[in-house]
């Protein structure tokens, strides 16, 4: 009773039990069935041959729809935070700007997702993150601001990341990436002037103050990688397992060719 129990409580026995109870309830069914009529060998082999394909065909699944068992996700990596003078940056990347990179509109999907990323480095949150204690961790990145309110956003660029092959309405084909690279430009906000009882008026970023440029390069994740090598690794297995069952029927076939002895 005591045992029974402590399964209740204990997440990782609990966990252990339902998969070893899963693995013989569902493949270790079919492969009793296949033995008690194909034997023991034949049997395991026809049932390894059906549940690597089916992995096969899973993992498939999950790597063109990006479902299932997936790895990073694409996000941005700050590579640099200045204010002032962007040429003094360190990143190569950043030789002769603007000349070679775009102007983003504003409100653009893309300046609207990179300054969000930008946003957690400029105000980085003062509260520990859900399910942690103490203080935060020290940022990597020093910033002039303590929160969004303390800027606005002035203008965004980006360059690289556009050599696709060819598009299939929203998606792109590519041959290899280049980088891709924005830069979001803030400004500290305009000091509000109105009155008592009206609309707060809408942050502005004030032009004479220094510009901050956050330094950005896209991580494209790997979000395929690992179906990618379940698909590899099951189909191998699949292949091997149907070259033994081949072969084994090949020399079942030569004995029954073989000529009746006197």
């Amino acid at each position: 009773m005591h045992a029974l129990g402590a399964l209740t409580w204990d997440p990782q026995v609990r966990g252990f039990l339902i998969v070893l109870v899963a693995v013989l309830i569902l493949p270790g069914s079919v492969y009793l069935l296949l033995a008690t009529n194909m034997g023991a060998k034949v049997g395991f082999l026809l049932a390894l041959a059906g549940i690597t394909g089916w992995i096969t065909i899973l993992a498939i699944i999950w790597m063109a729809f990006g479902i299932g068992m997936i790895g990073r996700v694409p996000s941005w990596k700050v590579k640099e935070v200045i204010t002032g003078d962007i040429h003094a940056s360190a990143v190569p990347a950043m030789a002769g700007f603007p000349k070679g990179w775009t102007k983003m509109a504003p409100g653009s999907p893309e300046l609207g997702d990179a300054q969000a990323a930008a946003d957690a480095v400029l105000a980085p949150s003062a509260t520990p993150a859900p399910g942690t204690t103490g203080t935060p961790a020290a940022p990597a990145f020093q910033s002039p601001f303590h929160a969004t309110t303390d800027y606005a956003q002035w203008a965004g660029y980006h360059m690289g990341g556009n050599n696709w092959l060819f598009t299939i309405r929203r998606h792109h084909f590519y041959l290899f990436h280049s980088a891709h690279w924005d830069v979001v430009q803030v400004r500290p906000v305009i000091s509000p002037n109105g009155g008592p009882g009206g609309a707060p008026p809408k942050a502005a970023p004030d032009p004479t103050m220094p510009i901050t440029n956050v330094i950005m390069v896209r991580d494209l994740g790997s979000t395929r990688f690992p179906p990618f090598l379940l698909a590899l690794g099951a189909l191998t297995i699949f292949l091997v397992d149907c070259y033994v069952l081949h072969r084994r029927d090949k020399e079942i076939m030569a004995l029954r060719n073989q000529p009746a002895l006197a």
